[in-house]
């Protein structure tokens, strides 16, 4: 996906960074948004592990484009800030519908509220 910018959803496989920064694997997520003009994105971690308190499940109809290979969660309580430089291919695009239906429980577990503009 070189010289192509992430778009809000998108699921996307990066050189995802362990915590410790010692390593990176090859993990997706889902784009939750448009890249800064330094490359950075907000995205919510994708897995095909079940066994998570907190997940929203993705189905094949979810996605307007592509598929995952595997069963697999959106994870609302795993939210990165992460640059376009580690993406590696894109692999899907969810539908409208399904990227709202994540985006607002995102929005309830992380407790958003609306700000005054201005």
């Amino acid at each position: 996906m070189p010289g192509t910018m992430p778009q809000p959803c998108d699921i996307v496989v990066l050189h995802f960074p362990f915590t410790d920064l010692s390593a990176t694997k090859q993990r997706p997520v889902l784009v939750l948004t448009q890249p800064t003009a330094h490359g950075d994105f907000i995205a919510a971690q994708v897995t095909s592990q079940m066994n998570h308190p907190v997940q929203m499940a993705l189905s094949d109809s979810d996605f307007e484009l592509g598929r995952l290979p595997k069963a697999s969660i959106v994870r609302p309580d795993k939210v990165f800030t992460l640059n376009q430089s580690l993406i590696v291919r894109r692999v899907g695009r969810l539908r409208q519908a399904a990227f709202e239906r994540i985006h607002a429980e995102i929005c309830r577990y992380l407790r958003c509220v609306n700000l005054p503009t201005g």
